[in-house]
């Protein structure tokens, strides 16, 4: 999140790889706190203070966020997820997604206890003081309170948690507005239990450095099957906000350590069975392959490749059946 301002505190940090997010619990602080309104969306203000990073490469800050009261943060510079903690132990999860030096969003995936099911999106700026070297993060946007929402809806949040494996037999295309299908052959979830799937990858972006790091966008969409032939269904990236990355071989015959990233929003449309009863989910996936090589695919595509996922978030189910 801080990246270079962080470096002057740190004396360096390891380099940035996206990876699950980390599962680590900050201590709680005993600071003073507010009580949730009950409306479901609200307006979010948030001032936080860099206090320190530890060895193990977790920075810590204190602050005040609206509705909150008093907050600490801690942020994995490894892996950009962060856990918030308000005076009452409740904690706010998600990750921070680095537009430039200084700026960038926050996306709130869930919480515990008050703020289980919470979601909601922020922008950050990241300031120093020339004189002192304090940092500081002001960061603005919504909340949509899942405490609140499911009072008024009927509905509860359970967290969701899943992994597969599974082959992309068309490869991946090299030119934007490209699409190609990908599977889950082995894959299992909270809810869904044992599953395969299917889905379609469409490429919005690429782009290689001199050096041959590969940058790119996507957008997709994914059906899970369950073992009973539920259908719990999902888009993905939407508005080309998922983002690949990955290395030319030194050979140049393959994409190495490839990694897509994307969030994954409930699609009710497609989903069937017990599925259907959901109001609403999203969780974050990331998905992993060793190596994608250029030979072997239709023009324009890479050849076939074996990848694997994980990813962790929210699945909201109301109390009946929906209309």
């Amino acid at each position: 999140m801080i990246v270079a301002l962080l470096r002057r505190l740190t004396g360096g940090r390891p380099a940035r790889t996206r990876l699950a997010p980390a599962r680590f619990t900050p201590a709680v602080t005993a600071l003073e706190g507010r009580d949730v309104p009950s409306a479901a969306a609200v307006p979010f203000h948030e001032t936080l203070t860099l206090t320190g990073v530890s060895p193990a490469g977790v920075a810590h800050y204190e602050g005040r966020a609206s509705h909150l009261g008093r907050v600490s943060a801690d942020l994995n510079l490894a892996d950009d997820s962060f856990v918030k903690t308000v005076a009452s132990g409740d904690t706010l999860v998600g990750f921070a997604t680095h537009a430039s030096e200084t700026t960038g969003t926050i996306t709130y995936t869930g919480g515990t206890g008050r703020l289980a099911g919470t979601t909601g999106l922020t922008s950050y700026v990241i300031s120093a003081n020339p004189t002192t070297g304090e940092v500081t993060v002001a960061l603005t946007g919504t909340l949509s309170l899942g405490h609140a929402a499911n009072a008024a809806a009927g509905t509860h949040t359970v967290p969701f948690r899943i992994n597969g494996t599974g082959p992309a037999f068309q490869g991946v295309p090299l030119f934007p507005g490209g699409s190609a299908d990908h599977e889950i052959t082995s894959g299992t979830a909270t809810r869904l239990g044992q599953h395969t799937g299917s889905g379609s990858f469409t490429l919005g972006s690429l782009a290689v450095s001199g050096t041959g790091a590969v940058t790119g966008t996507f957008q997709g969409s994914f059906v899970f099957v369950a073992a009973n032939g539920d259908r719990l269904a999902f888009t993905y990236g939407d508005g080309f906000t998922g983002v690949v990355t990955g290395q030319i071989s030194a050979d140049g015959s393959a994409i190495e350590g490839v990694v897509f990233d994307a969030v994954f929003a409930y699609d009710a449309a497609n989903s069937t069975g017990r599925f259907s009863n959901l109001s609403g989910g999203s969780f974050r996936m990331i998905a992993q392959s060793d190596s994608i090589p250029f030979a072997g695919g239709a023009p324009g595509y890479t050849g076939p490749f074996v990848y694997s996922w994980t990813g962790e978030g929210t699945l909201d189910f109301t109390s009946g059946k929906k209309k």
